[in-house]
């Protein structure tokens, strides 16, 4: 463990599951003497910390700021940009900021511009989850052997950029670095229109009494569907150009495998297949 990757404290705005793991992890490596939890909810603040997510939380702003040197924004981009205002004039010098919205469209640029001189921001997305929500749903290897993007942009400092890296790479995850219009069409082809083709399977199925004789096959292409509706709307509206541009690629191959399917041809319909079989192959690897 190095100065760069211990933090003496370190404020979550928003202990769910993604920043109650979040707190959970920096707990378990040693990368932080002190983990507290900001929001406005005292009942699930009080929960977090008896899960061992965060030593203590607090609902004043003040009180979270004080000291820290490390602030998480592990909320929705709408809270986010909305709490930023407020929270990042009043960072204390040397604060390092980060954030784990999952689309970024202008946020990160409009976050850059709020960050006072005295302290650093970058914009940042691990790749995990669960369909599960809330802290109840935290657990310290979340991040474990997974990616994590991050977002620079021109106002973007090196040395901040270098130590949020650190961070995420002490967690165990891997980072790339990309720019935020970049991040928004990748992760709208490999996280959010899954996320839309598991609903629309999951409500192909008309009858709701059919569900019982599904197996394995749909429980675990349609798991992701069962996130949180109110979670995946915003998330949706927030990267609706880029997803309307992959919904087109998907209607566009669920034609050509209509017509696959048309043709009876047991050769050009395994063909089809391989080729999927084969990508998803890479997948695991």
């Amino acid at each position: 463990m190095t100065a760069k990757n211990y933090y003496e404290k370190v404020t979550i705005v928003g202990v769910g599951l993604m920043g109650g793991s979040l707190g959970m992890a920096l707990k378990a490596g040693g990368l932080a003497k002190e983990v507290v939890g900001w929001g406005r909810n005292q009942g699930r603040l009080d929960e977090a910390a008896g899960l061992g997510a965060i030593d203590r939380g607090t609902r004043d702003r003040d009180e979270a700021l004080a000291g820290c040197q490390l602030l998480v924004f592990a909320t929705p981009g709408e809270v986010a940009g909305r709490l930023a205002a407020e929270w990042f004039p009043a960072a204390p010098p040397g604060c390092r900021i980060t954030d784990l919205v999952s689309v970024k469209g202008k946020l990160v640029e409009t976050l850059t511009g709020l960050t006072p001189p005295r302290c650093s921001y970058v914009s940042s997305h691990p790749l995990c989850g669960s369909e599960r929500t809330g802290v109840s749903a935290a657990r310290p290897d979340l991040y474990q052997n997974q990616l994590c993007l991050i977002t620079p942009v021109a106002g973007t400092k090196k040395t901040a950029l270098s130590g949020i890296q650190k961070l995420w790479q002490a967690l165990g995850m891997t980072v790339i670095s990309m720019a935020p219009a970049r991040h928004d069409r990748v992760v709208a082809a490999v996280s959010h229109l899954p996320h839309l083709a598991a609903a629309a399977l999951v409500n192909q199925i008309g009858d709701e009494k059919l569900l019982r004789f599904g197996g394995t096959g749909l429980r675990d292409t349609t798991r992701i569907a069962g996130a949180s509706p109110s979670l995946w709307a915003e998330i949706v509206s927030a990267n609706r150009r880029e997803i309307l541009a992959q919904i087109d690629g998907l209607m566009e191959n669920l034609m050509l495998a209509q017509q696959h399917v048309k043709s009876g041809d047991p050769a050009r319909i395994g063909q089809w297949l391989r080729k999927a079989a084969l990508r998803r192959k890479k997948l695991d690897n």
